[in-house]
């Protein structure tokens, strides 16, 4: 199939236009086999990058008025970029998603993640509407289904949740880098890290909690946080914990960095940790962060959901365990600190499998194949 002059468009009003799955991953691979692919997205000004041509829109900052607004307004601007496959990544561009079809164009939704039932956990919704508000949306995405070609889910466990006949599962693995364990030693003082929205939902006070206890057994051990605090007061609420526990010194807010430099701080770590509270979505949503742990040779501290195991404990390159038992973790912590080498084999079992298996390149396979499928 000759790609070369088949136009493609990616939408997006919620993600920033490099956004690591949209741009890096999808969009990057389509430019790469051929496709004429542009992504509108929230930006000051029109760029090309990576073969990508981005096409810039300027939204509300009000969640509200976005959400009025964008499906009408990133329709109009679709139609320009006269592509034939739309290919769009937020709930509420489902309205324009149906419009694109009504004129006759092709349309995939990238279903990010379980939308139903991360709505009874956002912070940013009444608790008490907060269920109601999830049936209806449940009930317009059933209808809006009706409208699109095709489905691209980010997780294997969306499946249950949506027509597989339609559906394609691709997956978030990192993209091919790291080719061989590095020189590092597997001793004190041990580096821990976490990379990603640090929010109290995915487990910043519990991370916190293990290195003050570490510490108090006078184990040598840091902590490097990168990425966005949320909401915005918790940067001061860290600050206050660090000095009430004196671990200042031992705690660094690195805050967010570009995701080509995450890679820089993860090879200087030893552990990586990936610690959420046990939420619905969580448990059936798989951190990317885990595999970019794995990448990069670090063994992963997470949660012991039985999808999490299948992905850590199975294969040997991480502990899994109870986030509600704190005691049981530092433990647990302190008995694989105890044995170095049984990091170290773990590093190493963690690249080989980011190497075969768990890597963007056997997922842009599928991506590219439902492409020459339209």
């Amino acid at each position: 199939m000759n790609t070369r002059k088949l136009a493609v468009c990616h939408l997006t009003s919620v993600h920033p236009p490099f956004d690591i799955r949209i741009f890096y991953k999808e969009c990057v691979s389509l430019a790469r086999a051929g496709y004429q692919t542009s992504l509108i997205a929230p930006f000051g000004e029109e760029t090309i990058k990576n073969g990508v041509r981005v096409v810039p829109i300027k939204l509300p900052k009000n969640r509200l008025l976005r959400i009025l607004t964008a499906p009408f307004r990133m329709f109009r601007l679709a139609l320009k970029q006269k592509a034939a496959i739309y290919h769009f990544h937020d709930p509420e561009l489902m309205l324009t998603g149906i419009l694109l079809r009504l004129a006759g164009k092709k349309v995939i939704f990238d279903v990010h993640e379980n939308v139903r039932i991360s709505l009874i956990s956002k912070d940013w919704l009444p608790k008490t509407g907060a269920k109601i508000i999830a049936v209806l949306y449940f009930l317009l995405e059933r209808v809006a289904l009706l409208f699109f070609k095709h489905l691209v889910l980010a997780e294997e466990s969306y499946q249950n949740y949506y027509p597989q006949k339609k559906s394609v599962t691709v997956l978030n693995y990192p993209i091919n880098g790291r080719q061989a364990l590095n020189s590092k030693t597997y001793n004190e003082p041990w580096r821990f890290i976490y990379a990603g929205v640090v929010h109290p939902l995915r487990g910043i006070w519990e991370m916190l909690e293990i290195i003050n206890r570490l510490n108090q057994k006078g184990i040598a051990v840091s902590l490097d946080l990168v990425g966005e605090l949320r909401p915005r007061n918790l940067r001061e609420q860290v600050i206050s914990y660090l000095e009430q526990n004196k671990l200042n010194h031992l705690v660094t807010i690195h805050g967010k960095v570009d995701f080509t430099r995450v890679a820089s701080f993860l090879t200087e770590c030893h552990i990586g940790f990936s610690i959420l509270h046990d939420i619905p979505n969580y448990r059936e949503s798989l951190p990317t962060k885990i595999f970019e742990y794995m990448q990069q040779g670090l063994p992963v501290i997470t949660n012991d959901f039985p999808l999490y195991k299948k992905y850590v404990e199975e294969t040997h390159s991480g502990l899994c365990l109870n986030i509600n038992n704190v005691e049981a973790m530092v433990a647990a912590i302190i008995e694989l600190l105890n044995a170095p080498q049984h990091i170290e084999a773990m590093a190493q079992k963690s690249i080989e499998l980011t190497q075969n298996q768990f890597n963007w390149k056997t997922q842009e396979a599928k991506l590219l194949e439902l492409y020459a499928s339209l």
